[in-house]
């Protein structure tokens, strides 16, 4: 397995587990300020998030009570990047949604 797809590897589970917590959080108390939990919860996996349009459209998939999912495209149970298994995906440069081709 080469470096680049454990790292590729490695940030899907950081950014799943980040997503995870902040929705978590939001579950419980959804008055939070659920874009700086995301921000928040990214940075305490070691990642730098300076894209607001993908926070933004992360944060409101879980607000509309979608299940966010960073699997890899073409694995089992993998309902695409966001969304409900709908073709909804984060497609800002540099997100890990989709062909996103860059702007």
């Amino acid at each position: 397995m080469s470096n680049e797809r454990t790292d590729e590897a490695d940030l899907r589970a950081a950014t799943q587990q980040a997503v995870d917590a902040a929705a978590t959080a939001y579950t419980e108390d959804a008055s939070i300020d659920l874009e700086d939990t995301l921000r928040r919860e990214m940075a305490q996996g070691g990642m730098a998030l300076d894209d607001d349009a993908w926070v933004r459209e992360v944060a409101r998939a879980i607000r509309s009570g979608h299940h966010v999912s960073f699997a890899p495209e073409g694995d089992a149970g993998a309902a695409g990047a966001v969304g409900d298994g709908a073709d909804e995906q984060p497609t800002s440069p540099g997100s890990l949604g989709g062909d996103n081709g860059g702007a």
